[in-house]
């Protein structure tokens, strides 16, 4: 057998980065595509999910070669597969006594007990009810995903398959030596079990749904039992009637990512802590677009020193007196989406708009927001932008040049003769 020089750690992370990069451009270019507008990602990602599909079969395949497999963990691997549909042929390598030779499954050089679970499909259900489907994942309306005889498991990801409202499974608590869990994009229903918050050594938790709100929380004290948690992604989790939902903000400070796009989240949930020194301290990723926040900005957020993404797309800024003034109060931004925002009134102004500071700032989305007449001129100040994104509003005059700028999308206004000026 040829050598094997693939890094299943440095794969997983490309991958699972390559897969929301695909699906947050289906998502956020939906309303472009219904305008017949194409995104021409079609050949590019078919190319890549091939490639990715070839380098987990080595990578996960080919390291597991020379373990053993312990027998009452093979039966609950086995009742998995017996309760899946499996027409894509995912799980074909699973015959045989050696689980540890299966494709997807690794096992701990030592110990022959299975380490991880790679599993990863990829089938979405996007925002408007229509799918995309690949060319590998696992299905089921009844799956019975017991693994509880694998208690060694450090990495879990069953992301990506269609599982078709199957109940939330409740003995993720007890894998007590997990550090990876990705059960996103997978349509598991229910209510996500309080013992979750016993994974104390969890460093990434991804429950992120592409089906709205048909997983939920009763009460999110949970977060506060993983002290370890760097990434956390509860997209379309419906979080509008759980208690303390504010402690997400505060109860965790190793977090350097998180996402709460679309849970129905408002004002109050952020508590007494709205201007908190405590909120996020250690945050580079925020993601809160597609809630019910409105009005001012939070103080917590000139706090946010490491922030360099942030989405507050349709969160309404429109009596907002420093929406735009975003840009001055966390210098560290680097890509800033405020789409349909309410910002027709804001204040384009150099006073808000300081170029000096504010010079890491490189991408910019201003979509949807109504923006009428004039190119707000004063984004010509910000040299550091490669990518601005206009599109969905009024504007009806030339278009500054702006030579640093790698894209600029003004895509349905009213624009009737577009023209450069200052060429």
């Amino acid at each position: 057998m040829r050598n094997i020089t693939i890094d299943c750690e440095v794969w997983i992370y490309v991958q699972q980065n390559w897969q929301n990069f695909i699906h947050r451009k289906v998502k956020n270019y939906k309303l472009r595509l219904n305008h017949g507008k194409s995104v021409g990602l079609g050949a590019s990602s078919l190319f890549l999910k091939h490639a990715f599909v070839s380098a987990k079969h080595a990578c996960l395949g080919a390291q597991n070669s020379t373990r053993s497999c312990h027998e009452r963990e093979r039966s609950a691997l086995l009742e998995f597969k017996d309760s899946v549909k499996d027409n894509f042929k995912v799980l074909s390598s699973w015959v045989g006594i050696d689980c540890c030779s299966w494709e997807g499954v690794r096992c701990d050089d030592a110990t022959g007990r299975v380490a991880a679970l790679h599993l990863r499909g990829d089938y979405h259900i996007d925002d408007t009810g229509g799918y995309y489907a690949g060319d590998y994942y696992l299905e089921g309306d009844n799956v019975k995903v017991y693994f509880g005889e694998l208690r060694h498991l450090k990495h879990l990801d069953l992301s990506g398959n269609n599982f078709q409202g199957s109940q939330f499974p409740k003995f993720i608590g007890s894998f007590k030596q997990l550090s990876y869990l990705n059960l996103s994009h997978e349509h598991f229903s229910g209510i996500i079990p309080q013992h979750i918050g016993n994974l104390s050594n969890l460093k990434v938790l991804d429950l992120g749904s592409s089906f709205y709100h048909i997983l939920r929380s009763n009460d999110m004290a949970w977060v506060s039992g993983l002290s370890s948690l760097e990434h956390l992604d509860l997209s379309d989790v419906d979080l509008s009637q759980p208690n303390n939902v504010d402690m997400v903000f505060y109860t965790i400070p190793s977090l350097t990512y998180l996402s709460l796009g679309d849970c129905g989240l408002t004002n109050v949930d952020l508590g007494n802590h709205f201007n908190s020194s405590k909120i996020l301290p250690n945050i580079e990723h925020l993601d809160l677009s597609s809630n019910f926040f409105e009005g001012q900005l939070p103080h917590f957020f000139q706090n946010m020193t490491s922030l360099a993404f942030l989405d507050l797309s349709n969160y309404n800024l429109s009596l907002a007196w420093n929406s735009v003034n975003l840009l001055n109060i966390i210098p560290s931004l680097s890509e800033l989406h405020l789409s349909r925002c309410g910002l027709h009134n804001a204040p384009f102004s150099p006073t808000y708009l300081n170029s000096s500071a504010h010079s890491n700032i490189q991408y910019l989305d201003l979509s949807g927001n109504s923006i009428q007449g004039r190119f707000p001129s004063e984004l010509m100040n910000i040299t550091s932008l490669k990518v601005l994104d206009l599109s969905y509003n009024s504007l009806n005059s030339s278009i500054p040049v702006m030579p640093n700028l790698l894209k600029l999308d003004v895509f349905y206004n009213n624009i009737k003769h577009f023209k450069l000026v200052g060429i």
